[in-house]
């Protein structure tokens, strides 16, 4: 790279209902196409951007951080204004910060936060696509003892998709929370995810809910790392990537986790 460039830092939030998900894909309008394109025109020359992860299609960010290499020479808020008034009304850019040239938005970064909702009240016209409407009321408290089985580091191969392409299934599962606010918020945090874990991990996290599982089958189905014996896994209209949290010495303004 050249010393003229830069390296900055971005965080975006979108709802991803009309998009195929973050990475460019042939014959498909992914987020990824729409941002490159805006700061491309913002900068002037051609920009590839690098996210934290992807997100699949449906799936909404309040903070997906990405970044991206320019010779442009922009002010902060030029380059805010300039790539949102290029980007559709669904996407939008947060913050621009300029970073060190080591610094990596998926490599760098030590955790993420995906929160996935449920509507467990009634359904709402506001909230479709949006929030996933469970109607039969959830047992919180078998949620909870269940989700405990997960801290830490664990082979998840029980909850991720067939077509997930990593290496490793070990990830480590910082903490799960289940918060009831106007709606029902499980949060959770690790350092990484498999393809598709966090829906196939809501799905059995509901059907204990709704008593169709015990709480204490959720290490076994786990332990046994067997995808059959999870649950199937639930739309994407619920989940967000909240926020993804990276080292104090990049200072970057991400929501906290």
């Amino acid at each position: 790279m050249s010393t003229s460039a830069m390296k900055l830092a971005c965080g975006v939030e979108y709802i991803g209902t009309q998009y195929c998900g973050w990475q460019s894909q042939k014959d498909h309008v992914a987020i990824q196409d729409h941002l490159e394109k805006a700061i491309s025109r913002v900068a002037n020359e051609s920009i590839r951007i690098h996210g934290s992860g992807r997100t699949d299609s449906g799936v909404h960010a309040y903070e997906q951080v990405f970044h991206f290499t320019s010779h442009a020479k922009r002010e902060k808020n030029q380059w805010i204004d300039g790539i949102n008034s290029n980007l559709p009304k669904d996407i939008l850019i947060r913050w621009v910060k300029e970073v060190p040239i080591e610094f990596d938005a998926r490599r760098s970064a030590l955790f993420r936060r995906y929160d996935y909702l449920i509507e467990n009240n009634r359904p709402s016209v506001f909230l479709k696509g949006r929030s996933l409407f469970v109607y039969k009321k959830l047992n919180l408290m078998s949620m909870k003892k269940a989700a405990n089985h997960l801290i830490g580091k664990n082979d998840f191969s029980s909850f991720r998709a067939s077509s997930c392409q990593s290496n490793n299934p070990t990830r480590e599962m910082k903490s799960i929370s289940v918060v009831q606010e106007d709606q029902l918020r499980i949060e959770f945090i690790a350092n990484a995810y498999l393809h598709h874990m966090i829906r196939n991990i809501m799905g059995t996290l509901i059907d204990i809910g709704h008593g169709k599982i015990e709480a204490d089958m959720m290490k076994e189905i786990l332990d046994a790392k067997d995808r059959k014996l999870a649950s199937k896994k639930v739309s994407a209209d619920g989940l967000y990537l909240f926020s993804v949290k990276y080292p104090e010495k990049y200072q970057l303004p991400t929501i906290g986790i």
